[in-house]
This record gives C-alpha cells, structure tokens and sequence, in this order.
C-alpha cells in the first residue's frame, strides 16, 4: 500500500514537472519563431530569382517557366498518362532543315525512365515541379504535418458534416478552421476547430531531396459552445520522395477537466479530459509503388500518454491530383468501436 501511494505521488510529480517544462518551452518556442519568421521572411525578398529556360522564341507560358537540369517535373498528359523526370532541353517551332527534323509546334524533351521523350505542348495538360505536385502533404487526415500549407490553400469536408479551410502565408504560416454543419444540431451544439502552424525551419538533409520540416502551434476547439480545448503542440516531418513521416506531442493547456456532450436527442454523456495531459501523435503517407496519384495513409493519436486506452487509429487511402484529393478509409477506437470515414479537399487556386 505504501509503495502503491509512493509510486502514485512520484507519477503526479513527474506530470506536473513535464507539465511545466512543457509551458516554458512552448513561450520559449513562440519567441524563437517570431524571430524566425522575421528572418525567413527577409530572407525571401532577398531571394534572387531562379533561372530558367525562357528565350524569346518560345511564346509559351508554361514552357517558358520551366528549368533545366536538376529539377524534376511531373507531366500529365491529355490522355491521363503520367510522367516523370528532368527538362533536357525546351524546343521551339520550327520549318526544319537538312540537318534537323521539323517541329511542327513547340514542346520539350523529358528525360525519364523509359529514356529521352519529345512531347509536344498539345500534348501537356499540366506540368509542375515534383516537389509542388502533391499539395495535400500539410496534413494527414486530421492531424497536420510539420509541412506548412504555402500556396495550397484548400477548401474540404470532412465525413460530410465537417466544413473546413485552411490558408498559408508564405512558406511559415498554416492556419486551418472549420465548424460541423449537422442540419439537427442547434449552433450551441455544433463543433468548431481553429488551428494556427508555424513552420520555421526546414532543413536540406541530402542531395535526393529528403527533407525535414519541424513545427509549433495550437488549437481551439469547442465541443457544443460550453466546453473549450485548447492545446499547443509541436512536431516534425521526415520527408521523401515517396513518404513522409511525422510526430507529434500534444499538450492540453486549459481548465476545466468535465464535460457534458450533448447532440441533439441522440448523445449526452459526460467525459473527462483532465487539464495538463500530454498526448502523442504519429502520421505515415506514402506514395503507392507506380501509382502517382494514390497515397497510404496511417494515423494514431493518444491523447493521453498515461492512458492507453485513449488511442484512435485511421487507415485509408488518398486519390488526388493538383486540383482535387479524396480520402476514404477506417477509424478504430481501442473501446472497440470502428466507423468509415470519407474526406474531400479542393485547391483551387
């Protein structure tokens, strides 16, 4: 009994030192950040412009953007095919000669694979650098990635009753809101999420491209307009040219610790989520082997570290373009209790 008391009073200690430690190094961060991102931003404007192969013969707008060399470039043609690799060479129009072929309109030679291509602008529904053709790498399914939204902005909706946004500004800021639109709910009832990302660091690890990406942040949320959530957090990113891994660890910041959730005529139940609990978070998102279009996904949370059973898991799979993206999978909860989810985003711009 007296190590049972021993052990339970230690246990209390360590959660309220980490508690603390956990405070000091979230203001800690927000200091560093904002300098942060006054430098990433200076560095930016001072950024020169990256060269590319643009000439005066070539009257394409699309053609005249792109680089040569070590850029690689995803190209979607007008059949739906998709290609991969390094611009060699952009051409221009032209009548032919004895000594070159004729080119009956512009186009470029794409070295892939299967060896060099010629493809013709007629033949381009779009080309993009591969680093910015899958724009739905700030986020797995709910959680965030460490990768900062940027210019992807997005529209979404998730499981058909959660309507939610989310914008970047520059290549450091990621701010994502959303409120359920259930039509039997009253606005009281209803749930709202808010969540602010600051990425600022992002470090070259090698010459492949891998990445890592680290961020800080935090989120409100009301669960029925009575019962606030706020945490902060902080994670990174490891990023391939196939997969990205991220962690998380989560820290609930506010009182109080009950909560009544109500749902119309069809939940009401009390559920405790004490102030100072650490959770845990972990993403996986691959590329499926020949398949540029379709991701794996795998997400689990643990809102509290010393809580086991307060685990959820997400499995599914991604279909996306540089338009549209389409998430459809499994959610299992450790009661057990598992339900389908389905989740929709649009970036438009």
């Amino acid at each position: 009994m007296i190590f049972s008391v021993e052990k339970t009073t230690l246990v209390r200690v360590l959660v309220r030192s980490l508690g603390f430690f956990i405070k000091f190094s979230f203001r800690t961060f927000i200091c560093v950040i904002l300098f942060a991102f006054v430098h990433v931003t200076q560095a930016q404007e001072q950024r020169p412009a990256s060269s590319t192969t643009a000439t005066s013969s070539i009257k394409s707008a699309l053609l005249q953007q792109l680089q040569r060399g070590e850029t690689e470039y995803w190209v979607r043609l007008t059949n739906g095919d998709m290609l991969s690799g390094k611009v060699l060479e952009v051409l221009e129009r032209s009548a032919g000669s004895a000594t070159s072929a004729a080119m009956p309109e512009e186009g470029l030679i794409l070295e892939t694979s299967l060896g060099k291509l010629t493809i013709f602008l007629s033949e381009i529904s779009e080309i993009v650098p591969r680093r910015s053709a899958y724009r739905h790498n700030h986020r797995a399914y709910i959680m965030p990635t460490a990768e900062p939204i940027g210019n992807n902005h997005f529209i979404g909706l998730w499981e058909l009753i959660f309507l939610y946004a989310g914008a970047g500004i520059g290549d450091v800021v990621s701010i994502t809101g959303g409120r359920t639109i259930v039509p039997f709910l009253s606005a009281d009832e209803q749930v709202t999420l808010v969540n602010l990302k600051i990425t600022p660091y992002v470090f070259e690890l090698d010459e492949s491209g891998n990445r890592l990406f680290t961020c800080i942040g935090g989120n409100f949320a009301l669960a029925n307009t009575p019962n606030q959530f706020w945490h902060a957090y902080m994670g990174a990113t490891f990023k391939s040219a196939r997969s990205s891994i991220t962690g998380h660890v989560f820290y609930k910041v506010n009182e109080p610790s009950s909560y009544r959730i109500r749902a119309g005529n069809f939940l009401d139940f009390n559920a405790r989520y004490p102030a100072s609990t650490l959770g845990i978070g972990a993403a996986l998102d691959t590329r499926i082997s020949d398949h540029h279009d379709m991701h794996f996904i795998g997400e689990l949370w643990n809102a509290n570290v010393l809580q086991p059973s307060a685990t959820a898991i997400l499995l599914g799979l991604r279909l996306s373009n540089t338009a549209v993206s389409m998430d459809a999978g499994l959610a299992i909860f450790t009661q057990p209790f598992v339900f389908p989810f389905v989740s929709f985003a649009w970036t438009p711009f």
